[in-house]
């Protein structure tokens, strides 16, 4: 036989040995042991993320009881490792964590994902529907607007029960790819048509000329396209939800609801405070 029939021989048996298969057993890998307590994360920037001082901002920020462990595993992704269930789910219900303003965006890693290729496009934010009509502060509302502003995750009941509502309140999942969502035209009773608009609770940083995530204004592409300024954005502040420190500055001469009662002289009686003698001046501690 000649040389080149040997060579062919040569070239068939390797390809065999090639397409055999070899079962192989899955080793131990700390990475990927208790997968469900995992979760990637990346930050929405270009900006180099200085990976020391951000582990030690987000342990402070999340305060887990049992800990945290964070990797760097490049191309500025994170492996952000929990130790107990209520650590990881504190901080997925969470609204919008960022660090030195820029949004981190976290995907719970499942069982058998690689964890460089899980898709980090989607946040999680507590989201306030507001001009409600009256009549229509229920679940069923906030339900519809999911499709529009992101997909629905959870409805906070809690202020049905408050004699004044201003607001519904719900958690959705957002594409961070798209505007963020400034209001919605509802058709309500007898063909009369009604605006809704939607407020962000911690709310990062957006550009006001496209309504993203994470653009700024330097070295815009759509806005340098354009080839002149914007007199006019289309976004503003006004998306951000108020925190609730905002209305907790209080005055001891207003009276709560359900909480004061009257003195015989008139007065008011404040949970939670006392009138005291001090030097023959009355005043008010707490107690």
């Amino acid at each position: 036989m000649g040389e080149i029939g040997e060579r062919g021989f040569a070239a068939l048996s390797l390809d065999d040995e090639e397409e055999e298969v070899v079962q192989v057993q899955k080793g131990p890998d700390p990475v990927y042991e208790k997968e469900e307590l995992c979760l990637v994360g990346c930050f929405l920037t270009a900006s180099v993320i200085h990976f020391p001082v951000m582990r030690n901002t987000m342990a402070n920020i999340w305060h887990p009881v049992k800990g945290v462990q964070i990797s760097d595993l490049g191309e500025k992704t994170f492996l952000f490792r929990f130790f107990h269930r209520m650590d990881l789910e504190r901080v997925l219900k969470g609204s919008l964590w960022s660090f030195n303003t820029y949004l981190i965006l976290v995907h719970h890693l499942g069982e058998g994902e690689d964890l460089l290729k899980v898709p980090l496009i989607f946040a999680n934010s507590w989201v306030q529907i507001h001009d409600v009509p009256p009549g229509y502060f229920s679940k069923a509302l906030a339900r519809q607007m999911r499709d529009f502003i992101g997909k629905f995750l959870e409805y906070d009941g809690t202020n049905l029960g408050r004699r004044v509502q201003n607001h519904l309140h719900i958690r959705i999942q957002m594409d961070v790819r798209r505007p963020l969502r400034r209001k919605k035209n509802v058709l309500v009773s007898f063909g009369i048509c009604s605006y809704v608009s939607f407020k962000y609770k911690r709310l990062t940083l957006f550009y006001f000329f496209c309504g993203r995530l994470g653009h700024i204004d330097s070295f815009y592409q759509a806005k340098m396209d354009l080839g002149f300024e914007v007199a006019k954005m289309g976004w503003d502040l006004s998306l951000r939800a108020q925190s609730r420190r905002t209305f907790a500055m209080g005055n001891v001469w207003l009276r709560g609801e359900g909480r004061g009662e009257e003195r015989q002289d008139g007065g008011i009686i404040t949970k939670g405070l006392s009138w005291v003698e001090a030097k023959g001046r009355k005043r008010i501690m707490e107690v």
